[in-house]
């Protein structure tokens, strides 16, 4: 049975032992499932093979549906194509959907397959999804007659969300809905608070991959930061480097990642189509085009076949390509990070089969460089690295006891209330619940106005023209509330856009001294650059 699907769907002969193992405890009706398996070694395909061998038997014993959950929106559109490609050869008619804010293609998770967020599947199993208007049962429905894989858990890890997380896992454990929880560096201590209630978990099935990627990478620590003082630290000797190998720099906020693409930029005299910057701070349409320039900058795959760029290729980066982007650099230079996200930036370094990598870890700076990781956790990192400076970033054993140096774990209070407001959530059903959020931080939108292009005598007039001819999405950016008032204290943020449904356009109004959540506000084009995204001096764009 396995053999059909990896030969028919993935064209693979010869599946790894663990894909063999996870495939026989879904098969089997084993629940829940625990997989951890290093970047790039086939865990998407080991969790989906089980459930794709229904529609070959035309048998559905697991579930009739499978609901794909990522932490970030930059991942689900890729891991969808994958899916949607594997599922087409096995049947034109198996339904693939995205659902997550910009692209709402499956509202009530009835769609065969739904690759998802886990946002997205917060407010769906709580029935708080604002699309479904008054058929708020339906998503909560399609969870209870799926099976439920959580892909990249171990980004799950600021407190409060991890808290919702386990608070989920319980709720569906207890119902009785399959689910597999996949990572690639999730460390021991986050892991035991992840399935603290023995009662609920005695049985979990924890798998471990014994696969290492066949690839070099030589690591080497450097004790200054990358950037101090305004100045970049780079060598001449490793700048020469960056320009004649395809090179990938992580830098952990996004102030900084915007000078380092600025210094390298002006260094090396290169142009927009040899280098891009990436971070969160990006309209959709520019970080969309961002992504995928930063991918053909790079030996990438493309048809199961490695393709290498010609010419000179520099991806400038913040934390966002941990997960999603599937590309392998030759030079990795970044800023020291927490052990898992170190190792998930390596896994874009000597990616594939037979390559040598070189990655060059750098300092931070002892005041504010650690943000927006916890300064403990970067410190222990940093002590491990000194202590053992022969481990092997490619070997999988070793990158499991170097991630569980870390001491993630659920806040047991906010997991308790949360499970508590789930549950009502579930049983009180003429009740919408309006307390649940899957992170503690509130968002606004910002929306990239260049006023001058609007028609009228006032400046409101104008600028109701101009917000008529942009696309709305399109030019948005989901920051948090707090960088909002950073924004408004520096005048940068003087009109919030309100919907006026009777009229059915967007309206300006004036911010008086208030910044307030979930709600859309006008960022001057001045204050953005398509090359560089928000170019406001504000220190709390970390991300």
């Amino acid at each position: 049975m396995i053999q059909e699907v990896y030969e028919k769907v993935y064209g693979i002969k010869k599946p790894y032992k663990y894909q063999r193992d996870v495939f026989e405890k879904i098969q089997n009706y084993k629940n829940p499932v625990l997989l951890k398996a290093p970047t790039g070694s086939g865990k998407t395909e080991a969790a989906i093979a089980p459930f794709l061998l229904q529609f070959l038997e035309d048998k559905f014993l697991i579930a009739p549906r499978l609901i794909y959950v990522l932490p970030m929106r930059i991942m689900v559109n890729n891991i969808a194509d994958r899916i949607r490609k594997y599922a087409k050869k096995i049947s034109p008619f198996i339904s693939v959907e995205v659902q997550h804010g910009d692209v709402p293609n499956t509202p009530f998770f009835i769609s065969d397959i739904v690759v998802t967020t886990l946002d997205q599947f917060l407010y769906a199993f709580a029935r708080t999804a604002i699309l479904v208007g008054k058929h708020i049962d339906i998503p909560a429905g399609s969870i209870a007659s799926s099976i439920v894989i959580f892909d990249e858990a171990h980004m799950y890890r600021d407190e409060f969300t991890f808290s919702i997380m386990r608070a989920l896992m319980e709720i569906l454990g207890k119902s009785h809905v399959p689910f597999v929880v996949m990572t690639a560096t999730m460390p021991e201590a986050l892991e035991k608070s992840l399935f603290e209630n023995r009662e609920l978990f005695s049985d979990i099935e924890k798998i471990i991959a014994e696969v290492d990627i066949q690839s070099e990478l030589e690591v080497t620590i450097e004790d200054m930061p990358l950037f101090s003082n305004e100045k970049m630290n780079i060598s001449d000797e490793l700048l020469n480097k960056v320009k004649n190998k395809k090179t990938l720099i992580v830098v952990n906020q996004v102030g900084r990642a915007q000078k380092v693409y600025e210094e390298v930029k002006e260094f090396l005299d290169l142009d927009d189509d040899e280098i891009v910057l990436l971070h969160s701070r990006f309209t959709k349409v520019d970080r969309k085009s961002h992504e995928q320039r930063a991918v053909s900058l790079v030996p990438h795959k493309d048809g199961g076949k490695i393709v290498f760029p010609e010419g000179i290729g520099v991806v400038v980066s913040t934390q966002v390509l941990e997960a999603g982007l599937d590309f392998s650099a030759e030079l990795l230079i970044t800023e020291l990070a927490p052990a898992d996200a170190l190792i998930q930036r390596a896994g874009r370094c000597a990616r594939y089969e037979g390559e040598k990598g070189e990655m060059i870890i750098f300092n931070v700076e002892r005041e504010k460089g650690h943000l927006p990781y916890d300064k403990s956790h970067i410190e222990s990192t940093f002590n491990w690295m000194k202590e053992n400076p022969d481990f092997n970033l490619k070997h999988f054993s070793e990158t499991c006891k170097f991630a569980d140096i870390l001491n993630y774990r659920a806040n047991d209070f906010e997991a308790s209330e949360t499970l508590v407001d789930l549950y009502e959530c579930v049983l009180y059903a003429d009740t919408v619940p309006k307390n649940i959020q899957l992170r503690q931080s509130k968002p606004i939108t910002l929306v990239v106005v260049d006023p001058s292009i609007g028609r009228g005598r006032k400046k409101e007039d104008r600028l109701k023209d101009a917000l008529t001819k942009i696309a709305m999405g399109d030019n948005s950016i989901s920051v948090d509330f707090s960088v909002g008032w950073s924004m408004l204290k520096q005048n940068i943020l003087t009109t919030r856009l309100d919907f006026n449904n009777e009229k059915d356009l967007w309206e300006p109004k004036e911010v008086r001294g208030d910044i307030l959540p979930f709600k859309y506000y006008l960022l001057d084009k001045t204050y953005y650059d398509h090359a560089k995204g928000v170019i406001s001096n504000v220190t709390t764009f970390v991300v």
